[in-house]
Parts: C-alpha cells; structure tokens; sequence
C-alpha cells in the first residue's frame, strides 16, 4: 500500500497552513466603537483653527476649557485657559469637543466688532460734512 499526495492535495496543504499562519491568532483588544469616536473627535478638532478657543468634556465628566494647540494621530494639545499650561490629551478620552463659548481678553465678546464702528463713524462724520459744503455754498 503505498500513500501518497498529489500535487493538488499538496497545494491544498500548503495553502491551508499559510491562511493558518497569517490569520492573528488573538484579537487586538481595542475596542471598535471607541476609534470611531476618537477619529469623530480627531475630524471635529481638525476643523477648529490652533489657537481657537474650546471646551473638550473628558469621559471621567471633568472639563478643559482653553486654546486648542498642535494635533497628532492618537493626542492633541490644549493651552489651559485657568493654568495657562500645555495639556496633552488623547483622543480617546474625550467625550465631546464644543467652540468655548467665553471670550478671551477686551473687545473679544460676541457681537462686537470694533473694525466696523470706526468706518461707519467716519461715513458718517463725511456725510454730515457734505451736507454742512453744500449748505453753505446755496
């Protein structure tokens, strides 16, 4: 009795043991869910300007409040408004990135726009200077 194999069974061998060896034999432990939401968090940070002033709510429900700074793959950076010192956060512990609402520093509120109080002054000051030359020339 003679046993042997045939080059399709051979192939068929070989081909099975290399899928064997290439697949991982454990899973990676990160969780799926949680890189979805770090490059959710990743993508809404990358729209906001570095120096742009930002409310980051971590998971552990704590707050960071300042200045956005330099963005990496896996970690940002966060000028602390209250410390005024360089935070490095990771994505992953963000929970929600908000535009901060407070102002920094004078004339910086909402709604004030100082560059277009001085032109509308000066139109005006003109217009009731024309209507002061062309009064006084009737």
């Amino acid at each position: 009795m003679k046993i042997g194999l045939d080059r399709c069974s051979l192939l068929c061998l070989v081909f099975a043991f290399t899928l064997c060896a290439a697949t991982p034999i454990a899973r990676a432990q990160a969780n799926p869910n949680l890189d979805r939401h770090a490059r959710r968090v990743e993508k809404r940070l990358s729209k906001f300007r570095t120096g742009s002033y930002v409310q980051v709510e971590l998971r552990d429900r704590s707050k960071a409040i300042g200045a956005l700074g330099d963005l990496s793959d896996s970690t940002f950076q966060l000028v602390n408004a209250d410390t005024n010192r360089t935070e490095t956060l990771a994505y992953t512990d963000v929970a929600q990135v908000s535009k901060g609402k407070e102002s920094i520093g004078e004339g910086s509120e909402p709604g004030h726009h100082p560059r277009l109080l001085l032109p509308v002054l000066i139109g005006a000051a003109a217009a009731v200077a024309a209507v002061v030359a062309v009064e006084a020339f009737r």
